[in-house]
């Protein structure tokens, strides 16, 4: 007679192996949970930070190239410290060139090449010439610019470059020289104030004095951005405004900020910014 095998139990989980390994999966979950959380944080201050970044460098490059040509015992026309606000307003010149003569109470400039597209979005707001002692002369306001002269300028022996060309200009602050350096310019103010793009927040503005055509640069800044003065021997710049005449040039404190604040803060991300443009010494 054939013996029966005895019958197995049925191996399988049972319930303290079940809750142990719902417990190991949890915890395991929470980590992972823990980790994606923090990259995801991570990723957004990052990103959050490029974009304050960005905001700060966006107005760097046409800001300094007009700063850079100011001059700078007169290239400052008004400026302004106040929190918030702070603001310079300068005289940017637009073409160089030299005085050929006077035709009546015009008097005829031979200007250097340039570019049409600059002259195409410039709004002229006055004429600067030098005087015998080295210092220019601004006169603005109600300034008349025609294109004349051309004979003016070939019997004073002065050619006018390719691309250039013959204006002139009334009225006439001084007595006129034959070969005086003298120039076109546009008065620009730069400043700070509320932004148009981003309502509630700060923006950096343009503003062509003579036309009153403004443009929003940049945006956001953070409310402590400003400009800072140098002035004459002095190696570091003021909060306070100096006398304009003494003002050598200009510290750009620009502190860009991003559009929203980033995962589980209440205040946008910040990313200072400081350089300075010193004014074109046309005394030497």
């Amino acid at each position: 007679m054939k013996r029966r095998s005895a019958v197995r139990p049925r191996v399988g989980m049972g319930i303290p192996e079940l809750i142990v390994g719902l417990v190991v999966m949890g915890i395991i979950g929470i980590a992972a949970v823990k980790t994606f959380l923090t990259q995801t944080r991570l990723a957004d201050m990052q990103h959050k930070r490029r974009l304050a970044r960005s905001v700060s460098r966006t107005p760097i490059n046409p800001l300094m190239s007009e700063l850079r040509m100011v001059e700078n015992a007169g290239g400052v026309a008004a400026a302004s410290a106040a929190s918030g606000a702070s603001s310079i307003t300068v005289r940017v010149p637009i073409a160089m060139g030299l005085v050929c003569g006077q035709v009546g109470a015009a008097t005829v400039l031979s200007m250097t090449p340039t570019d049409s597209t600059v002259l195409a979005g410039t709004a002229l707001s006055g004429y600067a010439y030098r005087e015998t002692n080295g210092t220019y002369t601004y006169t603005e306001g109600a300034v008349t610019v025609t294109s004349a002269g051309g004979a003016t300028c070939a019997a004073a022996g002065i050619t006018t470059l390719p691309g250039g060309r013959v204006v002139t200009v009334t009225p006439f602050g001084g007595a006129v020289t034959v070969g005086r350096p003298a120039f076109l310019y546009q008065r620009v103010m730069y400043s700070f104030a509320p932004s148009a793009m981003l309502p509630g927040r700060v923006g950096l503005w343009r503003t062509l004095e003579a036309s009153g055509t403004t443009e929003e640069v940049a945006a956001p800044f953070d409310a402590t951005s400003s400009f800072r003065f140098y002035r004459n021997a002095n190696d570091t710049s003021d909060v306070a405004v100096p006398p304009l005449s003494q003002i050598t040039g200009v510290e750009l404190v620009l502190i860009g900020a991003s559009e929203k604040p980033r995962f589980g803060k209440s205040v946008p991300e910040v990313a200072p910014l400081r350089t300075a443009a010193f004014f074109v010494n046309r005394l030497n």
